[in-house]
């Protein structure tokens, strides 16, 4: 049996930690599941730049938290793999998406960048239009 495709949407929220440190709050959406992952400006800036490495040459990235856990990011083929847990050798859960989904969260995080480095949101910023979701519920 073959995994199932999902369709995935991301979008970058806005927050503020109770230290003051703003935060990008990058959605991962699909019909089944979603998650959460808690990025600095520093983190963002990572993603921007660097690519993954292989998870079996020990090449990892690890970079922002959800739910408390350390993120780890890598490659596996043509996708891109989402570890969370305590280390990438013995994580909790993960996530398989298609290497474009890359392109796509680094879009949604580039939409924050101005305010993540100390500007304002837009006003009426919402982080998101819900249309940008609506192709996960079309039948197919």
């Amino acid at each position: 049996m073959s995994p199932t495709a999902h369709k995935h949407s991301f979008c970058a929220n806005p927050w503020t930690d109770d230290a003051g440190i703003r935060h990008a709050i990058l959605k991962v959406q699909a019909v089944d599941y979603e998650f959460n992952i808690s990025l600095t400006e520093n983190e963002v800036n990572q993603i921007q730049l660097n690519d993954p490495g292989k998870w079996d040459s020990r090449e990892s990235m690890r970079i922002g938290k959800c739910a408390e856990s350390a993120v780890y990011w890598c490659l596996e083929g043509e996708d891109l793999d989402i570890l969370i847990g305590h280390d990438d050798e013995s994580w909790s859960v993960a996530f398989r998406l298609p290497l474009s989904a890359l392109l796509e969260i680094r879009r949604a995080l580039r939409e924050l960048a101005p305010w993540l480095s100390g500007l304002s949101l837009p006003r009426g910023y919402l982080g998101h239009d819900p249309a940008d979701y609506t192709h996960i519920y079309d039948k197919a």
